[in-house]
């Protein structure tokens, strides 16, 4: 009679080649999160960069969103309601649309883009220059009409360079009302006066709106939405790459 050979594994072996296929598995799983949240960190930048780029678009193109049942004060406030005074179609205004108020709440995390509207002081002469025409001659405002609010994709937070602090951020995109220009003024801060944010030193600075990740751990540099010194379009904002090494 032959000898009967059995081909079979031992529960020694079983247990080791379940072990290994664990380990194999927990260490897919783990490379398979870290590259998830490293895009969804990449797409919370491009996300801010494409909502500051829109706002370029709608002060060039003056999107004018109101009913036409509200009216513009010579404080360049609109009001509605009872008690606003006779309504002002579109068009018959005396404020004119001027441009765009992106903000970044002091969480870091909500983001706003409102109308600016400008009322032109009556009979005063034109300013021989974009910015002292709007300072000297125009009241601005904020207007809630056309008003877009949202928040940093996968909860990511802007904060101040080399920290993890969030900060609010101010980008101010006015049209010049003699020229046509596009004029950018940023501050690090949450603003109410806006005038005052229409300075030299407010423009000829390059801005970094510096994203930090939700959570876990971040495998490479931090990120930036970059606003170049004078922006004029929506080519002024960027992306640098990470070995720029802007934030950290």
């Amino acid at each position: 009679m032959g000898t009967k050979t059995n081909t079979g594994f031992t529960i020694i072996e079983t247990m080791l080649f379940f072990a290994v296929a664990g380990v194999l598995t927990a260490a897919i799983f783990a490379g398979s999160s870290t590259s998830i949240n490293q895009q969804r960190y990449k797409d919370s930048v491009n996300s801010l960069k494409s909502f500051v780029q829109q706002q370029y678009s709608e002060t060039t193109n003056a999107s004018n969103g109101r009913a036409g049942s509200e009216r513009c004060s010579a404080s360049a406030v609109v009001l509605q309601g009872p008690g606003s005074g006779a309504p002002q179609a579109r068009g018959t205004s005396e404020c004119i649309l001027l441009g765009r108020l992106i903000t970044v709440d002091s969480t870091g995390t909500k983001l706003t883009a409102s109308n600016v509207v400008g009322y032109r002081t009556p009979g005063t002469p034109e300013a021989i220059s974009d910015i002292l025409e709007i300072k000297t001659n125009y009241k601005l405002g904020v207007s809630t009409i056309g008003e877009e609010k949202t928040e940093v994709a996968w909860s990511a937070v802007v904060v101040k360079k080399r920290t993890t602090q969030p900060t609010a951020v101010s980008i101010l995109v006015l049209r010049s009302p003699l020229s046509g220009s596009i004029m950018t003024y940023t501050s690090q801060t949450a603003v109410s006066n806006l005038q005052n944010m229409i300075t030299l030193a407010n423009s000829n600075k390059s801005t970094e709106l510096c994203v930090n990740p939700a959570s876990g751990t971040l495998q490479d540099r931090r990120m930036a939405v970059q606003i170049s010194p004078f922006a004029s379009s929506q080519g002024a904002i960027q992306v640098p790459p990470e070995s720029s090494n802007v934030c950290d």
